[in-house]
């Protein structure tokens, strides 16, 4: 019975060392897209202040790669998952989310690049009207296939679908772009260790 009980312990050690977890939120190593799984490439939180998480990120592809080139590739399924924290007094709207990350796709694309996303943009905005205010642990999804669309997802629900790599890689930009959302948080997405060691 003690041996049974030892080896239960070693594996669960095992499992609790394995998990990835992200200021508490589990992060799951794998996930499916459409008929390709895919494998977590890495994760990590954005702050506000230097101090407050308000959500967690997560990049997943076929396979790992460390560098933006690899990742923006077009013919890769890819996702992007977030998870919302926020935390006791911390408001996240969905029209701060839509600005911030309009501000930091024009910051890391040209003025021509963004003009051509303009019908684009507007679509995936419209999925938000009804969603004003984020909750704490809800789920976005954005979801690439190749040759497909980006499929929007809210807990588990699609939101509506945006044809085009081109509006995929405008949104990895805003986190992998040469002005990115956190420079830490780049890092960790790009899986690179030195990166993951910060903050």
């Amino acid at each position: 019975m003690k041996r049974v009980f030892v080896s239960a312990l070693l594996v669960f050690l095992s499992w609790n060392a394995n998990a990835l977890e992200v200021v508490g939120v589990k992060v799951p190593e794998k996930m499916q897209s459409g008929e390709q799984a895919l494998v977590l490439n890495g994760a990590g939180s954005r702050f506000m202040a230097g101090v407050i998480d308000v959500y967690v990120i997560a990049l997943y592809l076929p396979e790992n790669k460390h560098t933006v080139a690899e990742v923006l590739e077009e013919e890769r399924s890819k996702n992007v998952t977030i998870w919302f924290l926020t935390p006791l007094g911390v408001k996240v709207t969905s029209e701060q989310l839509l600005d911030a990350t309009h501000k930091l796709m024009s910051e890391n694309m040209s003025a021509e690049e963004l003009t051509k996303l303009d019908s684009s943009w507007k679509k995936f905005a419209a999925f938000f009207d009804n969603i004003k205010e984020f909750k704490k642990e809800d789920q976005l999804s954005l979801d690439y296939q190749p040759n497909k669309e980006m499929r929007v997802s809210m807990n588990g629900k699609e939101l509506g679908r945006v044809a085009g790599a081109d509006f995929m890689r405008a949104f990895l930009l805003v986190w992998l772009g040469a002005q990115p959302a956190q420079d830490d948080l780049k890092g960790k997405l790009l899986g690179l260790p030195l990166a993951a060691a910060k903050r």
